[in-house]
């Protein structure tokens, strides 16, 4: 008898094929509800008060989740930023858009995808939908050459930290207008390279420490201070911060260092969670917030050597679970919701709530905001990253498997009630060893939905710079499932 996870994707795998051909977007009538995303690059829940962090890093996002749905355990697609973003701007899969941080070719040269123009956005649906559109963002890989302009009336993407960008937020929203908007900020702040303001070093570093960190963190500050940046991981974290990381497969820095590095990053969501009080408390002042639908969230989290790895490049936990607060007009009262939840929920949600019509392509589902629910939720979330193996995370309620279709390590499996860190794999035990087979067959029917979804809704991911391409280059790329746009 198949599995609940199985039975789940095969209806949804039958259900979307049902759909037919794309048919163009249509107006909604009236829309009147504002919405504003703002998304904290790298952002992992568990850092935040509001998700048990016993470290005061974020009291503004803490009062702001005891007014809001929040969503205990939400996750991501992805584990880096172009493909998650590319999952929240369409409700697709990653392996539906395809738009990676960066892919090799068959010759182990990069390249870096964009959304398919046939995509239809999160920004695309409210702009036909009649609101004014705009992206404000701190650049890198979230920028229009990857193709996440659609939709955006304005889009603005330079590294300038995120008291800047909030300062640009409100410069657009003071413009005057007459259309309801949707307004999407992002900032880089909390991801590498670290350079916090210097109080909440001290607030959160030990002041003993005179490691290696410590001086990196103030060269990389002044460096900051005095020079335009373009890329700040390229320039910033290879030059003050890279040197002193340990080696791949040298296990962590010592507790010292561990623990100062640790502590700027917990300064960074401090920085953040400053500005955003500063950006927010004036929104509020000005009337801007007057029937607005906020959401707060990030596109995924952050390891420290919990998995033998620092960064964002597997799919455990640690990268995964994002906060998620959604703040409804009028709301006052806070409501935590235990349910899994996946970002690809968003579009089809914030839609739903704009009373605007969900395109025939989006494979998320679409939640109910401020309403409370039960516990008892079965539903299956998929994650993936390609970077730099693959890895595919696949969770019903709280189990969990981790595959690596492409190297030698075996599958694990984690029963999260009683091991939320997952440090016991599971996989030689019975349980273990069912949950997997039945994932696996899940996983045949979750492929064929992907593949089916990107052929149908023409979602086969776009090149930067096609036309650079010797046409031998563009007939082995086209082959490899990549579009000539």
């Amino acid at each position: 008898m198949p599995s609940t996870l199985h039975r789940t994707l095969v209806l949804l795998t039958l259900a979307l094929l049902g759909c037919g051909q794309k048919s163009a977007v249509p107006l909604a009538a009236g829309p009147s509800v504002n919405v504003l995303v703002i998304l904290i690059d790298t952002l992992r829940a568990d850092h935040l008060g509001s998700y048990g962090y016993p470290h005061s890093t974020s009291p503004f996002l803490d009062k702001f989740a005891a007014q809001s749905t929040l969503y205990e355990r939400a996750w991501a697609q992805a584990s880096s930023t172009s493909p998650s973003h590319g999952s929240i701007f369409t409700s697709t899969y990653p392996r539906v858009h395809g738009v990676w941080n960066r892919t090799l070719d068959p010759n182990g040269e990069a390249i870096f995808p964009r959304l398919a123009s046939k995509a239809i956005t999160l920004a695309e649906v409210f702009q036909e939908g009649g609101y004014a559109t705009a992206a404000i963002t701190d650049g890198g890989n979230v920028t229009e050459s990857r193709g996440f302009g659609q939709g955006f009336d304005s889009f603005e993407a330079q590294f300038k930290g995120v008291r800047n960008r909030v300062e640009r937020a409100k410069d657009w929203l003071q413009e005057e207008r007459t259309k309801p908007f949707f307004l999407f900020l992002h900032t880089y702040q909390v991801h590498t390279p670290y350079i916090p303001e210097a109080k909440f070093v001290e607030k959160f570093g030990n002041a003993d420490y005179h490691g290696p960190y410590r001086k990196a963190w103030r060269d990389a500050l002044e460096f900051s201070k005095s020079n335009q940046i373009k890329n700040a991981i390229r320039v910033i974290q290879q030059k003050f911060y890279r040197p002193h990381h340990p080696k791949e497969g040298e296990g962590p820095p010592s507790p010292d260092d561990l623990e100062f590095l640790i502590a700027l990053y917990d300064a960074e969501i401090g920085t953040t969670d400053a500005a955003l009080e500063d950006f927010l408390t004036w929104a509020e002042k000005e009337g801007h917030l007057k029937n607005t639908l906020v959401v707060i969230t990030s596109d995924h989290g952050e390891e420290f050597w919990e998995h033998d790895q620092y960064g964002h490049h597997q799919v455990y936990d640690h990268t995964l679970q994002v906060p998620l607060l959604v703040r409804t007009p009028g709301q006052i009262k806070g409501v935590r919701r235990p349910e899994n939840v996946e970002l690809i929920d968003l579009m089809p949600s914030l839609l739903s709530f704009a009373g605007l019509p969900i395109p025939p392509s989006v494979m998320g589902r679409t939640l109910k905001f401020g309403e409370a629910i039960k516990n008892g939720d079965t539903h299956t979330a998929i994650a993936e990253t390609n970077w730099p193996e693959a890895q595919i995370g696949v969770r019903q309620g709280d189990t969990k498997a981790m595959l690596f279709p492409n190297s030698n390590r075996h599958p694990e499996v984690y029963f999260l009630t009683d091991d939320a860190g997952e440090i016991e794999d599971q996989i030689g035990q019975p349980r273990g060893k069912y949950f997997l087979g039945q994932t696996m067959n899940a996983l045949q029917s979750w492929e064929i939905l992907c593949k089916e979804t990107q052929s149908l809704y023409q979602l086969a991911p776009a090149l930067r710079n096609i036309r650079q391409l010797s046409p031998e280059r563009l007939a082995e790329l086209q082959a490899l499932g990549y579009v000539s746009e």
